[in-house]
């Protein structure tokens, strides 16, 4: 979806969000060096859920806005992708009003998450380019633009490993590149938000602040 409307999450959510990251993280140190690829496997996991309850809040639940390009939206899943979801599946189609949210889920998680090339990022990395990548499409082409690789193709490449390994080999690097990521986002929301759009600028500010403020990026 281009640009679909959002709302903001509370403070209590963050902080909700928060506690449940550190008992995550008290479960994973608990498993054994031996099991390092299902480690791997798990803090993913846990990461994508993490992310998810993040969007779900923001994007909320039904939603027909006149001036939202996305039409009508359930979950921040808009009418057309949930089409397609179906038809890939041999599933009929039905209104996104009926989509369920381990459907949501299925759509967020391949789609956003895994093809967007979010997956494959550090914790702080990968929730603020998958908020993105649901947002405006531009997660992973952010990233690149923020790294200043070339070409920017919306994917990840050796040439954007490279640059990443870079960055995060430095103390403090990944802060900066994640505050220089923001920039660009909330650049990007105050050239889109004019004429039409305008209603949603301060949502989609909204949003960016309070991510920043979840990821501790200033």
């Amino acid at each position: 979806m281009m640009i679909p409307r959002s709302s903001v999450g509370t403070d209590k959510l963050l902080l909700e969000l928060k506690t449940e990251l550190q008992e995550e993280k008290a479960q994973i140190s608990k498993m054994g060096g031996d099991i390092s690829t299902l480690k791997k496997q798990y803090q993913n996991e846990a990461v994508f859920r993490e992310g998810l309850k993040l969007v779900l809040a923001f994007e909320g639940g039904l939603s027909n806005d006149a001036a939202d390009t996305g039409g009508l939206t359930n979950f921040g899943i808009t009418h057309t992708e949930y089409d397609e979801y179906r038809k890939h599946r041999g599933q009929g189609r039905r209104s996104v009003a009926n989509i369920s949210l381990t459907e949501a889920n299925d759509i967020y998680r391949t789609k956003y998450w895994i093809q967007s090339g979010c997956s494959t990022l550090r914790r702080r990395l990968a929730i603020a380019c998958f908020d993105w990548q649901v947002n405006s499409n531009r997660g992973y082409s952010t990233l690149q633009q923020a790294l200043d690789v070339h070409p920017i193709t919306g994917h990840p490449n050796h040439q954007t490993d490279n640059e990443l390994v870079l960055w995060e080999s430095k103390p403090k690097h990944e802060d900066m590149l994640l505050t220089k990521y923001f920039d660009i986002r909330e650049d990007d929301y105050q050239r889109w938000g004019v004429g039409s759009q305008r209603v949603f600028l301060q949502g989609w500010m909204n949003r960016s602040k309070a991510l920043r403020k979840y990821l501790d990026v200033v």
